[in-house]
Formats: structure tokens, C-alpha cells, sequence
């Protein structure tokens, strides 16, 4: 241990102690009398934090016992998956701003002693229950909406008084963009679950108008898609799946719908999409990435409009399967406090709303940013089975392996990945059967799609093992053992549904949709049959001392022997890339990044990892670094860590010091922001910031602005968003026409 438990910081003996009211000067029964009924506004504490948020923390990590399950829907709205976000930037301790603090005590995840684990909690929960501590970071006040009524009523209330808004569904957020002292947190957790109440909407061509209701319909009909569903703004893909696997098993022809989503069941729709959306669980190397799922966005803006946009007008164009967008077109509810929504106007908006630039910001420029999501509409696909195959490559023989030998297999592996997923033709795999699978990391599968799928994976890995037999022996491996290993395989097939899917095996796991694989066994006393939460909740950010990095597919190809050995395996890396999310399925009109669409991996590098070399080598030799004015995003958006940031300003070629505070490293530093999307991209997303949200009402950790914010001498952005007028995204009636619809 590094310093004493008792005297580091404040730490004091637990209470109930709650902090003074926030901003009780302010008129809050007016906000009440504008909420439905079933709305709640919440007076919260930390000491609501400790009470309700602590006890999931104090269970084991094993058996599923600490989830997001237990911390969602507890009442207060304050629990977040990282215990330590309760402080900010996650950090307790001032003087070490960018570690965990783990660093001044102990990692509490491998702590085995349980004394000592307690004595560390307690300590914690004294330093969150010190109201005098200046690195609490809690909200206080908490909306838990039921409706469109309730968000608006709070947004308005906000507007005329000057208040920030935070914005939660699931809070999975390494940045803790989704949590915020001195603000008003709405949590979406009680919101219309659409997706549980209605399930999936199949599209009738013949029943279709003009209506922006019967857009997402056309917008699917035109990608060839029959189906779509409406997820609430409260809803996490646990319920989604569970939504989509009710429907199909309510079919009488078998399994119908497919939907393209995260590997977690307490992750939201919403935040996942927004920040990219990467899905190495459900076939997203065949359907593309969270953001080519979304077909509208029902929204309230931070002007207190509550909207629904959408694509109206768009063409095919070769080589895409999704329609290029050419206009985007949005009303506004004239009625947005009426509860039911069938009274519910949908007319021009009072205000000019570029709804072009909304479109494109939403979708890749992240949550939380740009007012608050109440519903969404996503494409739905032709139902495909699951086989999960093992990443095992050597299970069968690995007892015959020295190390040497060992890394000679792993080698070999780790081609025929690259091969499989990003240059499947190299090895005669046809591209539909390599696109069908993917990986997450955290997962010791691939997940691959359709019947047979596994088998010819299986086939694929053979066939390449036995054309490499001889760099195996030349690494000293008998033929035997090579032999062994082809004739084992992974042919042992099981549906056995309390089978852990995470659990070393050689076996081919067929599944009928992914919910049934990562459901939580029956006979688990904790949340049995909800889906795995992934990861489980932690004391700090997954992603706090390391970057997840884009390696471009690219530069893979042309250097496979060099990517293999530094690519790691599970579960460090992330196969969601290469397939058709490298262009085919994206509307050309989404602010994902260039780093993004041409990945090949997503590998994590930790911060302390010859930080100097890479940028000043590897960077470089991914990237192109040439152009003064234009650094370029090669972060993966949906797991930026907190502490991540570029090189130096002044040295491109020099990491930024960790042991730099936090505004050292802000003020001398590349931002998270810019190293997410790019110089260039960045500064359109800024742009609409200004225009959107002019008062940055919406001020989320690492969201887009938010590092502009804290410079004071910054001048008003006032570059326009777009090369055309602005009015080309402007409202038009619900009448206009759909191409190709």
C-alpha cells in the first residue's frame, strides 16, 4: 500500500450527511407543476449515493453478483457503473489528477484480504459522504421522466434559468459524460420503454404516405429491409433483444428479426449509437455500426423544442447498400405537454432548425451533447442464427506447446484473423462468410451469423493451419500435434442455454439470437435471465489508463507479419471493423470518423506504454501527421478513456505528461475531442454546437465543446456548418416526397 488508509485525504467515518440544496433560491415548483404525474423530481445526497449505489460494490465480481442491473432503477438516479465518477474527472485524490486511485491505495479488484477490502470501502464511502471534499461531483437534483412532457418541462426550466443539463440512461460512459455536479440530472431510466411495450413494426408498402410518421418505414423499404422498432430513451439493449427475441418467438415460421446492437444488456441504445456504435456481438461487420442503424430521432432540443427528424429525400449510389441522404427533414410537436401521444402536433417548427447538421451531429458526435433523445427508430434485419466459436486456437494441443512453440501458434492465429476478417478472398473465404463474424473485446468468441457460419470458420481456421504446417515445425512443432490439432477443431456443437458462454471451450455454441447466449443462468441467484452485463461495475473507468486506438485496415494488410505479433489478443483488441463498416452501409451524412470507418482493429495501448514512441513512430505510420492544421481522430469514440488526450501541441512527436494536472494537460495537449474525430471534423461538430445548444446547456465530460468551455479567452465560434445555406436543412411540410420510397 502506498500511504496510509486512515490519513489519506478526508477520509472520515460513514453518514448520512447530505449536502446543502443546489440552487434552492430557484422556483422548483413551477418545473413540478409542469410534470405528469408519474414523473419524479428527486432531492438527492451523496448519502442517497452511498446508500443505494454502495451495495452493489460490496458483492463479489464473480457470478454475476455485482451488476448495472442492481444500480439503474435504484430510486434516486445517481448510480453509475464507476463508483469513483462520484468525484471528478473520477479521481479522489488532487494530487495524482490523472491516475486512478488505486494508485494511492491498493487495487481493490485483486484485493483478497477482506478485512482490508472493507477498511479500503469504508474509507471510499467516507470521502464521497464528506460534503466539504472539492472533488464530489454528484448532482443533487434528479428528473426520472415518464414522458415527453416531463423532458420538456425540465429543458425550459433550465433555459430560463441558466441551468445545466446532464443527461442518463445507463451511465456507461469511460468519460463520464453522462454524470455532473451543480446540475440538472435527467435520468431516462422510467421513460416509455417502446421497444418492450410495441415490439418490432413490419413495413407495409401499400399502407405507406408521405407523413414523416411512415419515414423510417420508407427509409427501410428502401435499404430493402421490411422491419424496424421504436426504442424509448430509457431503454437498454437488454430489453431490446428481449423485445425482438419475444416476437420472434411468437412467429409461426420460425425466427424473423435481427437487430444490431452492444454486446452489454445495460448499455444504451442511445449513448452507444451516438459515439459509434461497434457491434463484434450481432453481426455489425454485415450491417455496419450503430450509427447506420438509425432511421429517425424524436429529440428535445435545447430551445425546448421537442422534435422528430428524419431522412426524406435520398439515392442509391454503387458500391453503398445504404441510400445516400440528401435532406433530412423535421417538425415540431405543437403539443408537447400533452401526455397522450395520439394528440400529439407534428407541424413546421416556430424556429429555423438545420436539421441536416442535426442529423450528421447526432449520429457519431456522441451523447449528451445535443439535447435529450425520447426515442429512436432503428433498422431491423432477416433473422440469422448464432455460433459462437471459441478463440482457442490452440486447446487442443496447448498442453504439447512450450512457450516458443507457443508463440509460433499464436502467430499463425493471429494471421489467419487478420486474414479471415480484413482479406478473406487471400485465403478463399468468401467475403459474406468473413463479415458474418466479429468479437468484442472482454469475449473469448466470435460471434458469427447464419447457419453454418461456425462450421465454416472452423473450416477456414483448418485449411489455413494445414497450408502453415511448416512454420509450425520449423518452430519445433511435430506434425503430430498439427495433425491433432486440425482433426479436433471445434466440432463439439451444444444449445445448452445455462451454458457459460465466456468459459474456455473448443466447442461450436449455437444460440438462437445472442439475448439467449449472455442470458444470466436460472439458477443464478442474481438477475437470472437478464442479460450479461459486460463489463461489470468497477471502482474506476475500464479505459482510465490506457487509449483505444484505430489501427487502419490498411496498414494491416501491408503489414500483417508486424500487426500480427502487436495486435493483442483478448481482451485487448476489438474485431467490429473491416467488413461492409468500411463504407457500404453508411448515408455519407454522420460524423463518424474517417479513423472509425477504415479500422481494421481497435486495439487498447496503456497510457505508460513507450508513449513517446508512438507518436513520434507508430502514429505516423497509421496516420497522416503532415498537415499542421489538421490532426487526425484515431481514438474509438465509444471506449475514450477519461485521462486520454493527444500528443503535445507545440511536439507532435511528444506524449503529454501524465503527471501533468489536469489543466496542464488541457491547456498544453491535443484534446480527447480532436483525437476522437479529427481537426477538421471536429470544428464542424463545434460549429453546431454553437447553433444547437448556443449556451451549452448540454456541458458533458469529453463531449463535443466541452474543452473549448474552459478556455476563457475563446472567441464565439462563427464558422457556418456547412458549405450550403443553412435554410437547405431548414423544416419542411410533412408532405414532402421520399425518393426511391
Amino acid at each position: 500500500m502506498k500511504l496510509s488508509i486512515k490519513t489519506f485525504f478526508l477520509a472520515s467515518a460513514f453518514s448520512t450527511a447530505a449536502h446543502a440544496a443546489w440552487r434552492e433560491d430557484l422556483p422548483w415548483s413551477d418545473l413540478e407543476e409542469n410534470l405528469s404525474d408519474s414523473a419524479i423530481l428527486v432531492d438527492a445526497s451523496a448519502g442517497d449515493y452511498l446508500a443505494e449505489c454502495g451495495g452493489e460494490y460490496d458483492k463479489p465480481v464473480d457470478s454475476f453478483a455485482r451488476s448495472n442491473h442492481g444500480l439503474q432503477a435504484q430510486p434516486s438516479g445517481l448510480c453509475l457503473p464507476h463508483f469513483f465518477c462520484a468525484f471528478n474527472n473520477c479521481m479522489v485524490n488532487p494530487d495524482q489528477p490523472t491516475r486512478s486511485i488505486t494508485d494511492g491505495l491498493v487495487d481493490t479488484a485483486n484485493v483478497q484480504d477482506t478485512q482490508l477490502y472493507s477498511e479500503i470501502n469504508s474509507t471510499i464511502k467516507g470521502w464521497i459522504d464528506d460534503p466539504s471534499n472539492p472533488m464530489l461531483n454528484l448532482p443533487t437534483k434528479v428528473l426520472l421522466p415518464t414522458s415527453a412532457r416531463d423532458v420538456v418541462a425540465a429543458i425550459r426550466f433550465a433555459k430560463d434559468h441558466g441551468l445545466e443539463i446532464s443527461v442518463k440512461n445507463s451511465g456507461h460512459s469511460y468519460t463520464n459524460a453522462s454524470s455532473k455536479g451543480n446540475t440538472l440530472l435527467v435520468n431516462m431510466h422510467q421513460y416509455i420503454p417502446y421497444a418492450t411495450n410495441l415490439g418490432p413494426i413490419d413495413c407495409d408498402p401499400d399502407a405507406l404516405t408521405d407523413s414523416l410518421e411512415d419515414q423510417p418505414c420508407k427509409l427501410s423499404l428502401a435499404k430493402n429491409k421490411t422491419a424496424v422498432i421504436r426504442v424509448g430513451g430509457g431503454e437498454n439493449w437488454g430489453q431490446v433483444y428481449k423485445s425482438i427475441q419475444n416476437a420472434n418467438k411468437a412467429q409461426s415460421d420460425g425466427y424473423k428479426y435481427h437487430v444490431t446492437g452492444g454486446a452489454a444488456a445495460t448499455v444504451s441504445p442511445m449513448g452507444w449509437t451516438f459515439s459509434g456504435g461497434l457491434s463484434g456481438t450481432t453481426a455489425g461487420r454485415t450491417f455496419g455500426f450503430g450509427v447506420d442503424q438509425v432511421l429517425q430521432l424524436e429529440m428535445v432540443l435545447p430551445n425546448g423544442q421537442h422534435v422528430k427528424f428524419g431522412p426524406t429525400e435520398w439515392e442509391e449510389v454503387e458500391g453503398y447498400d445504404m441510400p445516400k441522404t440528401l435532406a433530412v427533414t423535421g417538425l415540431c410537436n405543437a403539443e408537447p405537454f400533452e401526455t397522450d401521444e395520439s394528440k400529439w402536433v407534428w407541424e413546421d417548427c416556430p424556429e429555423e432548425i438545420p436539421f441536416d447538421d442535426l442529423w450528421f451531429a447526432v449520429r457519431g458526435g456522441g451523447g449528451g451533447s445535443w439535447g435529450i433523445v425520447t426515442s429512436i427508430y432503428l433498422q431491423l434485419h432477416e433473422y440469422m442464427p448464432l455460433e459462437r466459436v471459441s478463440m482457442k486456437y490452440s486447446a487442443c494441443v496447448a498442453d504439447e506447446l512450450d512457450d516458443d512453440q507457443a508463440y509460433a501458434w499464436s502467430f499463425v492465429a493471429q494471421t489467419f484473423e487478420i486474414k479471415f476478417l480484413l482479406d478473406p478472398a487471400s485465403i478463399n473465404v468468401a467475403e459474406a462468410d468473413s463479415n458474418a463474424c466479429g468479437w468484442p473485446m472482454g469475449d473469448n468468441a466470435f460471434n458469427c451469423y447464419g447457419d453454418g457460419s461456425g462450421a465454416r470458420f472452423n473450416e477456414a481456421w483448418k485449411t489455413y493451419l494445414s497450408d502453415n504446417r511448416q512454420s509450425l515445425e520449423d518452430a519445433g512443432i511435430s506434425s503430430d500435434v498439427i495433425d491433432e490439432a486440425i482433426a479436433c477443431g471445434f466440432d463439439t456443437l451444444t444449445g445448452d442455454t445455462n451454458f457459460d458462454p465466456f468459459s474456455a471451450s473448443t466447442a461450436i455454441m449455437k444460440f438462437n439470437d445472442y439475448l439467449e447466449a449472455v442470458a444470466i443462468p436460472d439458477n443464478n441467484p442474481y438477475y437470472p435471465g437478464l442479460g450479461m452485463d459486460i463489463p461489470q461495475p468497477g471502482y474506476g473507468p475500464t479505459f482510465n489508463d490506457g487509449a483505444n486506438v484505430l489501427v487502419p485496415a490498411n496498414w494491416i494488410l501491408e503489414n500483417i507479419d508486424l500487426a500480427a505479433s502487436l495486435i493483442p489478443p483478448n481482451p485487448y483488441s476489438y474485431r467490429a471493423f473491416g467488413g461492409k463498416t468500411k463504407g457500404s452501409t453508411n448515408d455519407q451524412l454522420n460524423s463518424l470518423s474517417d479513423a472509425h470507418r477504415n479500422a481494421g482493429y481497435m486495439i487498447s495501448i496503456p497510457h505508460a506504454y513507450n508513449p513517446d514512441e508512438f507518436f513520434s513512430t507508430t502514429l505516423p505510420a497509421w496516420y497522416d501527421t503532415t498537415n499542421e492544421d489538421d490532426f487526425p481522430g484515431y481514438i474509438g469514440g465509444n471506449h475514450a478513456g477519461i485521462n486520454t488526450r493527444g500528443p503535445l501541441k507545440s511536439d507532435w512527436t511528444k506524449a503529454c505528461p501524465l503527471e501533468w494536472t489536469k489543466e496542464e494537460r488541457d491547456e498544453n495537449c491535443i484534446s480527447l475531442q480532436e483525437i476522437i474525430w479529427g481537426t477538421k471534423r471536429l470544428k464542424r461538430l463545434e460549429a453546431i454546437k454553437e447553433i444547437i445548444d448556443p449556451n451549452y446547456m448540454f456541458d458533458c465530460n469529453g463531449c463535443v465543446g466541452n474543452n473549448l468551455r474552459k478556455d476563457p479567452t475563446r472567441p464565439p465560434t462563427t464558422a457556418k456548418t456547412t458549405k450550403k445555406p443553412v435554410a437547405a436543412g431548414k423544416t419542411t411540410k410533412s408532405t414532402k416526397s421520399a425518393k426511391h420510397a
